[in-house]
């Protein structure tokens, strides 16, 4: 009996301080889907709101220098800029 009840307490508090562990990473990191602002963080907040219309397929802005440099949509409207 004494063994269950030792297997039950060090399983609960190895799940437990594997949970805390794991509360303090979930808080510092930013969600996948907004991490435009930790790849570029250069980027003006008018660029960012065109990158991501672009990549929702909304209305951006048609201005290589409203996007940010090396993506690619700055790369297709550089190539409308130049007529190819």
């Amino acid at each position: 009996m004494r063994t269950v009840i030792v297997s039950i307490v060090a399983a609960s508090l190895a799940f437990a301080f594997a949970d805390a562990a794991t509360a303090g990473w979930r808080a510092t990191h930013r969600p996948q889907q907004d991490d435009l602002e930790y790849r570029y963080p250069y980027a003006t907040p008018r660029q960012l709101q065109n990158e991501r219309a672009y990549q929702r397929g909304e209305y951006w802005e048609h201005d290589s220098n409203a996007l940010i440099l090396g993506t690619r949509a700055w790369f297709e409207q550089k190539e409308r800029e130049r007529g190819n």
